[in-house]
């Protein structure tokens, strides 16, 4: 029988239980839903167990096709920027505050005014943002002092199905560290200074290993549960964007990915964090423990995308057409003669990292019909994602390559743009919606030597199709994104305008 190494990755709305051959091929996928809470304005939190349950589900479904005692090795990821106290029994106190959960403003604030924005960037390469875990624990410091008394650890969700899995917890690796906004960069270890400034106790900080180690087995209890080997090697694993980083590119700079989903982002390997001069990218540890992510986020890229399909295409009661959307799109040139959309629908992350944003549709005339709504709606979230790309080539990390993953990347509208827009060819994922797993399953299989390092383990990416950039469709698009860059800078007043006003009625 095949050999295969077992997957399961925590996204915000299901964990996907995936099987790998050695060769990348996917041999069998499951995903089993749960629900995430919204016991306050802005908050979102989901709960552990009920994430571990969903996992055994899914497992169960994977397994019915394949033979427990053929499994190499199990690996676990998902969703990074999440907080989840744990007892010194590995159990869950509170749910997890998620990556979308925006409670910790206040606390946000607070760190501002202890470290200077600059100080904080260079040595966490990341921005002060509500997104991260520092602020969620210091907002259960604050708000539930019993719940923090009782914490032995906080960590992340990929890092508590570890936990419960091996019996190995209170552990993470460096991906998920470094994107509790605490990690420096530099060293490899917390940044003490940081988290003694914000109030928190060092020691409820978790272990670090690398994403690759093996050392922790499948306990007796989940070998049971599951029907898997007890002793079965099983991987640390890294944060969702770290795997999708390996399931997407070759472990070589200059190879960038994109994912298109409801956010979206560009990413990059670098040799050393990026310290952009205005703070617009972030940086986080590779699963390789030594080279860098460099990303560029677009806080609302399909789903800003999906709304307006709804909203101003008219498909509000019934599913899109999008063959005949994107056949529509075609027939009006790049640029869509001047209109623009900004998919600021939730504010924005790379480059403005403002809240007081909203989405924008504007340059339309009664020339203009629904034929170029319709283009620029496309263009609008690629174009963001290519200033994403600018940004990261500014700071000296051109795109030489780059492969479309995620939902967004079925659109052969968009994988055409995006190679005119950056000028580079552009790989589409054979299978797009598995990159994250597929990137989960290699860096298992570096650590039980199935490959010797990442770059061989890449070779088992496979790609469906590749489009050409067009010369004079990349120089009408490098005019088009001098406007679309120039947009949000030069209404911002405006757009903080409107943003006070909805906070009051």
């Amino acid at each position: 029988m095949q050999q295969y190494i077992l997957t399961l990755d925590a996204g915000t709305t299901g964990i996907k239980c995936a099987a790998f051959s050695r060769q990348g091929e996917a041999l069998s996928v499951n995903t089993q839903e749960y629900p995430t809470r919204y016991p306050g304005p802005g908050w979102a939190q989901q709960e552990p167990e009920a994430q571990v349950r969903a996992a055994l589900r899914a497992i169960a479904r994977v397994l019915d096709r394949l033979a427990p005692t053929d499994c190499a090795a199990l690996v676990f990821t998902g969703t990074m920027n999440g907080c989840v106290p744990i007892d010194r029994g590995g159990l869950a106190l509170h749910d997890n505050i998620i990556h979308s959960d925006l409670r910790s403003a206040p606390q946000c604030a607070r760190i501002a005014a202890l470290i200077p924005q600059r100080e904080y960037y260079t040595v966490t390469g990341n921005r002060i943002d509500v997104h991260s875990g520092l602020p969620k624990y210091m907002w259960l410091r604050e708000n539930a002092p019993e719940i923090y008394r009782k914490t032995w650890k906080f960590v992340n969700i990929k890092d508590y199905l570890y936990g419960r899995f091996t019996g190995r917890a209170g552990l993470t690796d460096p991906t998920d560290a470094s994107l509790c906004n605490c990690l420096n960069l530099d060293t490899g270890d917390w940044a003490w200074d940081i988290v003694k400034s914000c109030g928190v106790d060092a020691d409820k900080l978790p272990g670090i290993v690398p994403s690759c180690d093996v050392s922790a087995s499948l306990s007796p209890e989940f070998a049971a549960l599951t029907g898997l080997t007890q002793g079965l090697p099983v991987a640390a694993g890294a944060g969702d964007g770290a795997c999708a980083a390996h399931g997407a590119r070759d472990q070589a700079v200059g190879d960038m990915y994109i994912n298109i989903g409801s956010s979206a982002w560009v990413s990059t390997l670098s040799p050393a964090p990026c310290r952009d001069r205005e703070m617009r990218l972030f940086s986080y540890f590779d699963s390789d423990s030594q080279g860098y992510n460099v990303c560029g986020t677009v806080q609302c890229g399909a789903a800003a995308f999906d709304w307006a399909v709804r909203n101003l295409l008219g498909f509000a009661e019934k599913k899109p057409d999008y063959t005949a959307l994107e056949a529509m799109a075609r027939e009006i040139s790049p640029g869509s003669q001047g209109v623009f959309f900004l998919p600021t629908l939730m504010g924005e992350r790379t480059p403005w990292w403002t809240a007081e944003a909203s989405g924008t549709l504007m340059g339309f005339t009664l020339y203009h019909d629904r034929r170029h709504i319709i283009r620029a709606v496309y263009e609008g979230v690629m174009q963001a994602l290519n200033l994403c790309g600018d940004i990261l080539s500014e700071n000296g990390l051109p795109a030489r390559r780059l492969t479309l993953i995620g939902g967004g990347a079925q659109s052969a509208l968009w994988g055409q743009m995006a190679a005119d827009m950056f000028g580079v060819p552009v790989r589409v994922h054979q299978t797009p919606h598995e990159a994250t797993s597929l990137g989960a399953a290699l860096t298992a299989g570096v650590g039980i030597g199935w490959y010797r390092d990442f770059a061989e383990a890449a070779k088992s990416i496979r790609i469906a199709r590749e489009y050409a950039p067009d010369p004079e469709k990349h120089g009408a698009y490098q005019k088009h994104l001098e406007v679309f860059r120039a947009l949000y800078p030069d209404m911002k007043k405006a757009y903080e305008a409107i943003y006070h006003y909805q906070q009051e009625v």
